[in-house]
C-alpha cells in the first residue's frame, strides 16, 4: 500500500488519543444508533438546497471495494444473504442502504481484522474506484483545497449525513471522518478503513505517498498493530479517539499538487453535483428479490420456492409481484445468469464448469446463451473482459503507492 522508511520498524505505541481541536459533533438518534449529522443532513454540503440525497443511503463504490477485498481474501459471499441492494451493485447511479454496508462489515470484520484490518481493501484501490470523488484530488491545487471540495461532495462517496471535516491547527492539517454509526460495534474497523481512505486520497492527489504526522482511531488498540503502522506510514497512531483522523504537516497540505487543473476541477465538481442529483435510492422489493436470486446462483440452480420463502411470500405471490413490476421469473433468471456468467468468465474456470455453476445443461447451452446476449461466444467475451481488466489495472497502477 504505502511504503515509508525502513521495512522493519518497531511496534507503534498505543495511547489514548487527545484531539483538543476536534469537537465531537452533536447527534441525532436514528434506528437505534447515534447519528452524526453532516452540515445540513440530507443535503450535499455547499450545494444547492434542491439537491437532496436520502439519508441512510450510500453510493455503491465503497460497498463494491469491500466486497472485492472480502472475496479476494476468500470470505464467503453467501453469508451476505438478505443484505439489501447488492443486486444493483454494478449500477453507479443507485444509492444503496447504508445499513447494507454495515451488515457486510458485521459479517466480515473479524476475518478482515485478522488479514490486515480496515486498511486492507485499499490495496485494491485504483483511480476511479470511488467514481468522480477520486478525481477531485488529482485536479485540485493543494490537499487543503482537495479535502475542502471532497467534504462538500462527500455524499458522492458516502452517506449524506457523514463528512470529512478538515481543521488547521498548531499540529498541522487534520482531516477527520464523521460517521453515521459511531456507536456501532464495527465502528473501530470502519474508522481504520476511513483513515486508509483519507491517506489513499491524499496520495492520489500528490502522486506520491504522503506521510502523516499522526493518525487517530476509535476503539482500543489491538495487541499488535504493526500492520497499521505499515499501512498508514507512521508509528504515531493513537487509539481511543472519538473519530478517525489523519493529520498532515502544513507543508504537505499547502504544497502545490502536480496535476492541478482549475478548469478541470470545476468541471468535475459540476459533474459530481449532477451525478448526485440524478442518483436514486434502491430500497424496493424488486431489488431484494434480485439480491436473493443472485445469491441463489452462487449456490447452484436457483429455486423459485426457496427465494419466495426467503422473501416471506408464496411462489404464486412472487410471480404476481414480478408481473406487477413488468418482469417475470424467466426474464430475471436470464439477467441474473448473464451477470453471473460475466463474472465467472473473468476467473480461470472452464466453460464447462461455468455452465454447471450457472445451471446450464452443458457448455453448448451456455455458448448459445452467450451468443444470444452478445452476438459471439464465451471465448471472445472472456478475451475481451480479460484484456480490459488487464489494461485497466496497468493504467490504474501508475502513480499508486504500493507496499
Amino acid at each position: 500500500m504505502w511504503t515509508h522508511g525502513p521495512e522493519h520498524r518497531p511496534e507503534p505505541h498505543s495511547t489514548r488519543a487527545h484531539t483538543p481541536h476536534l469537537h465531537r459533533p452533536t447527534r441525532e438518534h436514528s434506528a437505534g444508533f447515534d447519528v452524526v449529522p453532516g452540515q445540513g443532513a440530507g443535503h450535499t454540503r455547499g450545494m444547492s438546497a434542491s439537491v437532496e440525497i436520502p439519508p441512510g443511503t450510500v453510493p455503491p463504490y465503497v460497498t463494491r471495494l469491500l466486497l472485492r477485498a472480502g472475496q479476494a481474501a476468500g470470505l464467503d459471499r453467501q453469508r451476505l444473504a438478505g443484505v439489501d441492494g447488492l443486486a444493483s451493485l454494478q449500477d453507479d447511479a443507485v444509492r444503496l442502504p447504508a445499513a447494507s454496508l454495515v451488515r457486510i462489515w458485521e459479517e466480515w470484520s473479524a476475518e478482515l481484522r485478522d488479514l490486515g484490518g480496515g486498511p486492507l481493501p485499499w490495496k485494491l484501490w485504483r483511480p476511479g474506484t470511488l467514481g468522480v470523488w477520486d478525481y477531485l484530488f488529482t485536479s485540485a491545487d493543494t490537499l487543503t483545497e482537495a479535502f475542502e471540495h471532497a467534504d462538500r461532495h462527500a455524499a458522492a462517496v458516502t452517506d449524506p449525513t457523514e463528512s470529512f471535516a478538515a481543521v488547521r491547527g498548531a499540529e498541522g492539517f487534520t482531516v477527520s471522518f464523521h460517521c453515521r454509526f459511531v456507536d456501532h460495534p464495527v465502528f473501530p474497523i470502519i474508522g481504520e478503513f476511513a483513515a486508509g481512505m483519507i491517506l489513499t486520497a491524499a496520495a492520489s492527489g500528490a502522486g506520491r505517498p504522503v506521510t502523516p504526522t499522526r493518525v487517530t482511531l476509535p476503539g482500543p488498540g489491538p495487541r499488535r498493530h504493526g500492520h497499521l503502522a505499515r499501512a498508514y506510514g507512521t508509528r504515531s497512531i493513537e487509539f481511543g479517539a472519538d473519530l478517525p483522523s489523519v493529520t498532515f504537516s502544513t507543508a504537505d497540505a499547502d504544497r502545490p499538487l502536480p496535476r492541478a487543473d482549475p478548469a478541470l476541477a470545476a468541471i468535475l465538481r459540476k459533474h459530481a453535483r449532477t451525478t448526485l442529483a440524478n442518483s436514486r435510492a434502491v430500497l424496493c422489493w424488486l431489488d431484494r428479490f434480485r439480491g436473493e436470486l443472485e445469491l441463489e446462483l452462487t449456490r447452484g440452480v436457483p429455486d423459485l420456492a426457496r427465494i419466495a420463502h426467503a422473501l416471506s411470500v408464496s411462489p404464486r405471490t412472487l410471480q404476481r409481484r414480478l408481473r406487477e413490476e413488468g418482469t417475470s421469473w424467466r426474464a430475471e433468471l436470464e439477467l441474473a445468469r448473464q451477470r453471473r456468467v460475466e463474472q465467472l468468465l473473468k476467473t480461470p474456470l472452464t466453460v464447462e464448469s461455468i455452465a454447471a455453476r450457472v445451471g446450464y445443461a452443458d457448455s453448448r447451452s451456455l455458448s448459445r446463451a452467450v451468443h444470444r446476449w452478445y452476438g459471439h461466444g464465451p471465448a471472445r467475451l472472456r478475451h475481451a473482459r480479460t484484456s480490459a481488466a488487464t489494461t485497466g489495472a496497468a493504467e490504474g497502477a501508475e502513480g499508486v503507492p504500493r507496499a
